[in-house]
């Protein structure tokens, strides 16, 4: 399985690759700073796509969008500690799912399992708002 990060602190992304590489056996095909950055590159075969919501330059919930809008097959999860995140907004902007950066050890294999298996996974603490 081939993933991308997205996300604007490097010691969270590196250790998030860390783990992916190590203990989840995935391979982590890139990674970017913050959305403006990953959608300069214009185009990626990850399977999935983690992606943070709260970024410099252009968001997670705006880089969604404008991801999808250019390939419609990107499965992108939301990682974040964002306490203002609504379900209509992350479903609106295209994600398959959502893992609090607090649970993301615990959750994060399931959440990448379940969302490709064409699923979606939205951790039952998610508070729908």
């Amino acid at each position: 399985m081939k993933i991308f990060i997205v996300n604007d602190h490097d010691v969270f992304r590196q250790s998030l690759k860390q783990f992916i590489e190590n203990y989840l056996h995935y391979e982590v095909i890139g990674e970017s700073s913050d959305g403006k950055d990953f959608l300069d590159i214009g185009y990626t075969t990850a399977d999935i796509i983690l992606m943070d919501i709260n970024m410099p330059f252009v968001n997670g919930l705006d880089a969604a969008k404008l991801a999808l809008w250019k390939n419609s097959f990107y499965k992108i999860i939301a990682i974040s500690l964002e306490k203002d995140l609504t379900l209509t907004k992350l479903i609106y902007s295209g994600f398959k799912g959502f893992v609090s950066k607090l649970d993301i050890f615990e959750q994060l294999d399931t959440a990448i399992k379940v969302v490709m298996n064409g699923g979606v996974y939205y951790h039952q603490d998610f508070k729908i708002r």
